[in-house]
């Protein structure tokens, strides 16, 4: 199946049910997508004979990197739409966030779409981004489209915060395309102030304890590393230092969330340190001086995923006592996070955490300086479908059906809405245009129920729900994985033509002694994956095998039509049975709250999630571990 713009919702959530029809047809959504092509290719056609003669070999050589560059890419978020494109004159200048978004897949004319396969951006690492077709075409197009704006340079510096540039239509010159500088007045708009944010975290800090705040101006943009993450240095305050200056776009009120845990966490050798800054930025429209984002300390060393990727990519794999160095430092630090009255952690995957290096220790010759982890995004808005408990994924299914679902399957939404009313106290739908509302724990419906439960009852469910991430997470950092590879989720895009890679919860030879194998398998107890019976054991669902969406466990096929045709039974069959086990739980979890029993009568999730360990006995676990294995 060839990726598309659409493919997050509508195949890697259980949207997909409703997407896709029983029979492998596509759904009308679907066949809207292939009008909309053939609608595109047709205008193509129609003024191919106007247009200079095409020849893929000459584009493709036109597309070469220019020697006097004016623009320069950092990065493209998940979509493979959203580019992190700068114009050489905004480094060392305020970072002002403006990105630059590509129109859908669907909308390229076919044959420009075949040469820039801007599908590649989804799933190519971002060291090789420089070399896509896409990416080289959208520096060239941006080159040549820049100076004919008057005045571009001031009213790209002077745009509100978050502003776009959008590319409406692709074309092989940019006479025939339409480009703008988008001003974007919202973001600046929805801001919280400074005071909120001080409200939110009074219980919790002290005045003298709260960060400096800066204006944006005060900061110099140096690099976008990622949709959330930007590279900057505060001459006035820090010199020539490079920290990282976090903003969202998107959801702002995660990232004040983030900001109120921070400060209200005590420090931790192997947590975030408090943030040094926080920036505010004066709106354009009405003069408001809202929260930007904030400053914190920069990790060179890079992230848990990118060193295990690299270890993989040279054949070599940390030492025992490294392994188990990492593990004890992750399990002390959420620990820690969870002696705070509304300290958790829903979001524990190797991306999330990063490699401080101690030049003054070793903990061997050939390793080099010694490697501590430290644990950040503590936006608490919870975590991938592959790595959530059961018990919290089953629940963001029925949210997604209840937000998501249109008005053609308004019944099902309807009954979704049900179910999570009946079981999680207030349950409302919210959009990502929600503003800021301080609210105890963060906006995770299912995150905030446990929390609720350990604050009423001193139930140790919630920490039973983070020691199953624990679990995956151990599982990678033995096995020397930087993805689990199971279920279907954004995860999925993140490799291609990957064929020999083992996928959670397979072992690979000696890599984990035994016991730790034991110890995973009772912090993950509840995954569908360790199902006795073959018929109900969880599956990996899909990988991306050149530059398409096939199954994981199927044979390639002889035409595009039958290869289509099983994939999208792959994926309807996939989400149809989560959903079914989401169906059980919510069964499960409305006897429970009603009736206070603790599982069906036949057993469940919640009584399999009861009989994982506690993080104090997986830390002292660990420690006897590693003095019997070492």
């Amino acid at each position: 199946m060839e990726l598309s713009s659409n493919v997050i919702n509508h195949f890697l959530t259980p949207l997909a049910v409703y997407r896709l029809q029983k029979n492998g047809e596509p759904s009308s959504q679907a066949e809207a997508e292939v009008t909309i092509t053939a609608q595109v290719d047709a205008k193509e056609n129609a003024t191919e004979g106007q247009s200079p003669t095409w020849n893929d070999d000459e584009f493709i050589r036109s597309l070469t990197v220019s020697a006097r560059p004016t623009w320069r890419l950092d990065g493209v978020d998940t979509d493979g739409r959203r580019f992190f494109a700068v114009p050489l004159f905004a480094i060392d200048n305020l970072p002002v966030r403006i990105d630059v978004w590509l129109p859908p897949f669907e909308e390229y004319p076919c044959r420009l779409r075949k040469t820039l396969k801007p599908e590649e951006a989804m799933y190519t690492s971002k060291d090789q981004l420089l070399s896509l077709p896409i990416s080289r075409f959208l520096l060239r197009t941006l080159k040549k489209w820049s100076p004919t704006v008057p005045n571009f340079e001031r009213d790209y510096l002077a745009a509100p915060f978050g502003s776009r540039i959008i590319i409406a239509d692709i074309a092989t010159s940019i006479e025939d395309m339409t480009i703008h500088l988008l001003p974007d007045y919202d973001i600046e708009h929805n801001m919280c102030s400074v005071d909120q944010l001080r409200k939110a975290c009074h219980n919790n800090v002290k005045e003298d304890e709260w960060p400096p705040t800066v204006d944006l101006s005060s900061l110099r943009f140096k690099r976008q590393i990622h949709e959330a993450i930007s590279l900057v240095t505060l001459p006035g305050q820090l010199g020539d230092k490079v920290v990282v200056f976090k903003s969202l776009l998107r959801d702002q009120r995660y990232m004040y969330n983030e900001i109120k845990t921070l400060l209200s966490l005590a420090p931790h050798d192997n947590l975030m340190p408090r943030p040094l800054f926080i920036v505010t930025k004066r709106s354009k429209f009405g003069g408001k001086k809202g929260v930007a984002g904030f400053v914190m300390e920069y990790f060179e060393g890079g992230s848990l995923k990118d060193l295990l990727l690299k270890n993989k990519a040279k054949g070599t794999e940390l030492s025992m006592r490294q392994k188990f160095r990492f593990a004890r430092q992750l399990t002390d630090v959420l620990i820690h996070i969870n002696r705070h009255r509304l300290g958790f952690y829903p979001d524990l995957k190797p991306d999330n955490l990063v490699i401080r290096l101690n030049t003054s220790t070793s903990n061997n010759e050939e390793e080099g300086p010694g490697m501590d982890l430290v644990l950040l995004d503590l936006e608490q808005r919870g975590g991938w479908f592959s790595w959530s408990p059961p018990e919290v994924v089953y629940v963001e299914y029925m949210e997604i059906l209840a937000t998501w679902l249109d008005s053609q399957h308004d019944a099902e939404r309807q009954l979704a809405t049900k179910k999570l009313q009946d079981c999680i106290e207030g349950w409302e739908a919210t959009s990502q245009s929600t503003r800021y509302k301080d609210q105890d724990g963060g906006f995770s419906y299912p995150w905030k129920a446990l929390l609720q439960e350990r604050l009423l009852t001193g139930s140790k469910r919630l920490e039973r729900a983070q020691v199953f991430m624990l679990g995956k997470l151990l599982w990678c950092l033995f096995e020397g994985e930087a993805r689990v590879r199971c279920g279907i989720d954004h995860e999925v895009l993140q490799e291609n033509d990957v064929e020999s890679q083992i996928a959670f919860p397979q072992f690979d030879g000696k890599k984990t002694p035994t016991q730790i194998r034991d110890l995973i398998k009772e912090c993950t107890s509840g995954e569908p994956e360790w199902e006795t019976d073959e018929k109900k054991r969880r599956k990996p669902g899909l990988v991306v095998r050149g530059g398409k969406l096939v199954p994981a466990q199927t044979e390639s096929t002889s035409t595009n039509e039958t290869a289509n045709a099983v994939t999208e039974y792959t994926i309807r069959a996939f989400w149809e049975r989560e959903l079914e086990r989401a169906d059980a739980f919510m069964a499960e979890l409305f006897l429970h709250k009603h009736t206070g029993i603790d599982a069906a009568p036949t057993g469940g999730i919640l009584s399999a999630a009861d009989h994982r360990p506690l993080l104090s006995d997986i830390l002292s676990r660990l420690a006897e571990l590693e003095n019997s294995v070492l």
